[in-house]
């Protein structure tokens, strides 16, 4: 037998468009590397996953899709870290399911092309959707498979037609500068979308009106980025914010709200990261730092600026 091998994955940030993810929108999401989540495989006669109750949730039900794609697994033993913060909106589940399927790929010899970037990411999806039965999009696993920024477009005929959409890379060094803040626990992402799954089957006229405004900011965001707008990036960020604020209605944004309004009052846009307690923006100057970390951390939350968001 050979010896241990790991690999790391990052977090995702949303950066426009979501959550049109799962109802024909667009999105463009991105890896930070500041936080990551590591797997690592040691031979051993069975499969052994790490013992914590929340790292099985995910990982059972990935070897399980890993097994069902490739018939068969050596034996391993698991172990985990990660340093992404739990269910505020970071993708850190997604991270650890996708590293744990190329860790597997790398245990059991299979070459890591085998899987497209887009098959990788389809693969973490069915772990979600089918086994887990949690209400989850694309714009997760995607930019973590194609480890890069990317903007998805998936729009009805697409998925409907030949069942993926259309993904192009974008270049995340002419990113302005960003910060993000996080509170120290969030919410379960899937328990945060459930409600608009029945809305989007009965055609909800509100939720399908935003839906469209959401995926048209994601489309604008791609010529804001090449061509480094930042001021309007940074109006489709705060639009993005609002249109999320509509849907899901201010009880259900709880205390993200707050910290959204708290980065505007201090001169930023902002918007959160995902479904969860994760919030980012623009940098608007060089003093925001100094300014915004104390003011986060009266309400408890974690503040952070220098986010590496090279591909």
């Amino acid at each position: 037998m050979g010896g241990e091998i790991s690999c790391s994955v990052p977090a995702r940030i949303g950066l426009l468009g979501n959550p049109s993810d799962g109802y024909y929108g667009q999105c463009i999401s991105l890896p930070v590397w500041n936080w990551q989540a590591t797997v690592a495989l040691a031979p051993n006669n069975s499969a052994t996953l790490p013992q914590n109750e929340g790292l099985r949730r995910i990982m059972e039900p990935t070897l399980r899709v890993f097994e069902r794609r490739f018939d068969d697994s050596k034996g391993f033993e698991a172990t985990v870290e990660t340093t992404i913060p739990r269910q505020v909106g970071l993708a850190g589940s997604s991270a650890i399911e996708t590293a744990f399927i190329l860790s597997l790929m790398a245990h059991n010899d299979i070459p890591l092309d085998t899987l497209s970037s887009r098959e990788l990411a389809e693969l973490v999806l069915k772990v979600e959707s089918e086994e887990l039965g949690v209400v989850a999009g694309l714009q997760d696993s995607l930019p973590l498979a194609y480890s890069c920024m990317l903007h998805m477009d998936f729009r009805e005929e697409l998925m409907e037609g030949r069942g993926y959409g259309e993904y192009t890379e974008l270049d995340a060094s002419l990113l302005p500068s960003l910060w993000l803040a996080h509170a120290p626990t969030g919410k379960d992402s899937g328990e945060i979308h459930a409600g608009l799954a029945s809305r989007w089957e009965r055609r909800d006229s509100e939720m399908v009106e935003i839906v469209e405004h959401l995926a048209q900011g994601a489309g604008s965001g791609i010529d804001s980025i090449r061509n480094q707008e930042h001021t309007h990036l940074s109006m489709l960020i705060d639009t993005n914010f609002d249109l999320r604020r509509e849907l899901f209605g201010e009880q259900a944004l709880g205390e993200t709200l707050d910290a959204v309004m708290l980065a505007r009052s201090l001169g930023s846009c902002a918007k959160q990261t995902g479904s969860g307690g994760a919030i980012f923006g623009i940098v608007p100057h060089d003093d925001f730092s100094s300014t915004a970390a104390p003011a986060f951390a009266e309400i408890g939350w974690t503040f952070h600026d220098d986010l590496e968001v090279g591909n």
